[in-house]
């Protein structure tokens, strides 16, 4: 037995026991804060730079003086903010106090926050001060703006920096809710998560039983937003290993490299358009940036094209790759692709890898019957870590949870084990009665010379109902057209799931974590028709 055979099998069985690890993620880190409180913990863009010790006190002072302004057990506090030690501090504080962090994200606009708004009835909201014009105008009567030294807006308050006396209630339960998630919206509105202390924990210790680049003093780059699952996720693990957590306010390819080479870090969360992005700033770049401390990197999302990895890997020799699959209603990680996963050699490469530790899955078609390996089906999960119910939204949690399994909505094929990921349900283009999923086209499609970026969508056809098309990112001196594409195409894949239209355009529309926004694509082609694919 090889060296990495003998150690992969042994931290599987760490990873199996860790799955029944129950406890608070306060709990978590005041451990750690306990076995290594002179390590730094958190380095953000504003000039902060915690311990561990000193960040369980903030902690504890910031949760007195929510409770010192009435905020109680229970109570929502909305948490918009970029990555910064106050947003840490603040979600943590407010944990502490069994109050319930809702997670913001700061790129909506007050339009889109005030759904928001109405759904989790905040009782407070506190804010980084340049982003207070993002909120709706219903906002609760407690507001606190945070990282300023300037004067706040009419009815703003700073965040105080005395201590408040007082006693705290007793620490939160593991099956507390840590705070409320939202998901990504790519098809629909979007719907409050409640992510629990103790999913997210066994989450985090889950996902880094493995990870080379989890120990104390270990530095990371975060620039992956905290308001999303992957941010925070990413940030967890960092923090129950004792790592030293580098936030960043937002992502610039020359900026992370940069982080890279000064910082000496030792690992990276992205999804692949942040990997595309550096990888394309290198080039730019009369110098080759030295980047030989990044021992791990993580990735999800989104699928990652061949080339694109073949790239990562020449920009980060000797680095260890790792894909997560996952999404909020999971708290985390369903699959993991290892790094031995990711050898040139290995038949699963592309695929989203094993699932992990916890969890179980089906894969069922439109019937809800088991198909056999091989077969597309969407992927069912079940396990403690799984969403239990949507934030105040009965019917969403009806049409989500069967028999006790989580419907992902994700179409995947099962071989050996592994996962391969299809697509999203409602993304399926049926043409002419076939089922075609975007993604294998787009697979085909990142291999065509001069293709950076692709989306593959349904629109309206008046002979087959709908017809596939491709929109696509191309090198500034590429010529791709869709004769080329379609001959590229035949003998890679059947007729009726060749590209019958395209367009080439700047950039496609993501969200925060990278997702293609697929809807947004195809509305303006569906506009006028009775019926949206």
């Amino acid at each position: 037995m090889s060296p990495t055979t003998r150690t992969a099998k042994n931290y599987s069985h760490v990873k199996i026991w860790l799955s029944e690890v129950v406890l608070s993620l306060n709990e978590l880190l005041r451990w750690r804060s306990e076995l290594h409180p002179d390590a730094v913990a958190l380095v953000d863009e504003y000039g902060d730079q915690l311990t561990y010790a000193e960040l369980q006190h903030q902690i504890e002072r910031c949760a007195l003086r929510w409770s010192a302004v009435g905020v109680t057990r229970g109570d929502v506090v909305g948490v918009l903010d970029t990555n910064s030690t106050s947003f840490v501090v603040h979600v943590f504080g407010l944990a502490r106090l069994q109050a319930i962090p809702a997670l913001l994200n700061w790129r909506l606009t007050p339009a889109e926050h005030g759904p928001l708004f109405d759904l989790i009835q905040p009782v407070a909201i506190v804010s980084g001060q340049e982003l207070i014009d993002q909120l709706p105008s219903n906002l609760p009567p407690i507001r606190i703006a945070l990282h300023t030294d300037q004067e706040c807006p009419p009815t703003w308050v700073p965040d105080a920096t005395e201590f408040v006396d007082g006693n705290l209630p007793p620490p939160p339960q593991p099956s507390d809710v840590f705070a409320i998630g939202f998901s990504s919206g790519t098809t629909g509105r979007a719907k409050g998560i409640p992510l629990r202390h103790e999913a997210l924990a066994r989450s985090a210790l889950i996902d880094s039983a493995e990870n080379a680049g989890m120990f104390v003093g270990a530095r990371h780059i975060m620039a992956a937003p905290m308001f999303h699952l992957a941010g925070l996720s990413n940030s967890l693990m960092g923090l129950a290993n004792g790592a030293e957590l580098h936030l960043r306010a937002g992502f610039n390819p020359e900026s992370i490299l940069k982080d890279i080479e000064q910082v000496g870090a030792v690992y990276l969360t992205a999804v692949p358009a942040m990997f595309h992005a550096m990888v394309e700033a290198v080039r730019k770049r009369a110098d080759v940036p030295d980047l030989s401390s990044m021992r791990e990197m993580s990735y999800g999302a989104s699928p990652i094209a061949p080339e694109l990895l073949r790239e990562v890997e020449d920009l980060f020799p000797g680095v260890r790759l790792r894909q997560f699959y996952g999404m909020t209603e999971v708290a985390g990680a369903l699959t993991t692709l290892t790094p031995a996963d990711h050898e040139p050699s290995s038949p699963h490469r592309q695929s989203a890898g094993r699932v992990n530790p916890g969890f179980e899955v089906r894969l069922v078609d439109r019937q809800g019957k088991d198909v056999a390996d091989g077969q597309p089906g969407e992927i069912l999960a079940k396990g403690p870590s799984v969403l239990q119910n949507y934030w105040e939204d009965s019917e969403a949690t009806k049409d989500a949870i069967v028999d006790g399994w989580f419907r992902t909505g994700d179409i995947a094929v099962r071989s050996e084990g592994y996962l391969t990921i299809m697509d999203r349900a409602k993304d399926m283009v049926v043409t002419g009665g076939e089922n075609v999923y975007p993604a294998e086209v787009e697979a085909v499609l990142y291999e065509v010379p001069g293709v950076v970026d692709v989306a593959v969508i349904g629109v309206p056809d008046e002979q087959f109902g709908e017809k596939v098309h491709a929109v696509m990112v191309t090198q500034p001196d590429a010529t791709v057209n869709l004769e080329m594409i379609m001959e590229f195409c035949r003998g890679r894949l059947a007729g009726y799931k060749l590209p019958r239209s395209m367009e080439v355009v700047a950039e496609l529309p993501r969200n925060p974590t990278g997702k293609i926004l697929k809807r947004q694509l195809r509305s303006r082609h569906w506009e006028g028709h009775t019926t949206q694919v």
